[in-house]
């Protein structure tokens, strides 16, 4: 009789999460696509420390914005209502079109998390800052080597069912130190060595000093407890970016356009946490 009642509460939990997905559904039609996949193992070294470790694939439109991430990390929960979280990440995009790797980022976090439960919700506030250092050969005037951005999540999970407890979220997030600069207000040409045209404006850089907010992420994801030791969490991601492209020469004393670039991407993904 208890395996019949945990199997109808579960369908029952189906159901509502479907409805919930297909909330979704209108962004996607008209959004780029992307899909996720990770691994992890969730290490209790003590009732108040964890350690984390990580590894996620990620692909994009038409297998473009590939990467996989490695991510090792600890966190600490001194009370009930407060978590703390340090890490380091290992970035790898993913070339389709060499089969190679090109250009890691080195990114490390730290995070601080409030929460608070009112009787089947919890309700949970993180922030985090991260710095990211880029490797390789770029325009040091379109993109910053060292970056440092912060994300701001506030988090609803409801914890009242039986077998699933799905998380609804709203995440910003805030790049601290992108390029910027002063451009003139003639509009000039040029041509280049193979006698094509161009226009450009004189700019003068002005170092890291842009903040702004370049994205907006909406969220659902799922705990589904398959036992005491092994976690399945699909999810949906839906990012709002605005992201402000500069396209210098190399010099960094002619621009040619500047303008933030606005798109909506939708990700899927699947993550299997196994905890000891």
């Amino acid at each position: 009789r208890r395996t019949l009642v945990v199997y109808l509460c579960g369908f029952a939990d189906m159901k509502r999460l479907i409805i919930l997905l297909a909330l979704f559904v209108p962004v996607a039609a008209s959004a780029q696509i992307g899909a996720r996949v990770s691994a992890g193992v969730d290490y209790k070294i003590d009732k108040r420390l964890h350690l984390k470790v990580e590894e996620e694939a990620r692909v994009g439109d038409s297998l473009s914005n590939n990467r996989l991430q490695t991510t090792i990390g600890l966190t600490y929960k001194p009370v009930k209502y407060v978590k703390f979280g340090v890490g380091y990440s290992l970035l790898n995009p993913f070339k389709t079109d060499s089969l190679a790797f090109k250009a890691p980022r080195h990114r490390l976090y730290a995070d601080v998390t409030g929460i608070v439960r009112f009787g089947d919700f919890q309700f949970s506030v993180k922030e985090r800052l991260q710095y990211t250092h880029r490797t390789g050969s770029f325009n040091v005037y379109q993109s910053t080597p060292d970056a440092f951005a912060l994300k701001s999540r506030a988090s609803v999970k409801y914890k009242g069912w039986n077998l699933v407890e799905p998380t609804l979220f709203f995440e910003s997030r805030t790049q601290l130190n992108a390029p910027w600069g002063t451009a003139g207000t003639t509009l000039l040409s040029g041509e280049s060595k193979k006698g094509r045209a161009y226009t450009y404006y004189n700019y003068i850089p002005d170092g890291y000093t842009h903040v702004y907010n370049d994205r907006y992420r909406a969220g659902l994801d799922l705990d589904i407890k398959l036992s005491k030791h092994h976690t399945l969490n699909p999810y949906v991601l839906v990012d709002f970016y605005s992201t402000y492209d500069i396209d210098t020469n190399g010099a960094g004393n002619r621009l040619y356009s500047a303008a933030y670039t606005n798109f909506t991407r939708v990700s899927a993904g699947l993550s299997y946490v196994y905890s000891f």
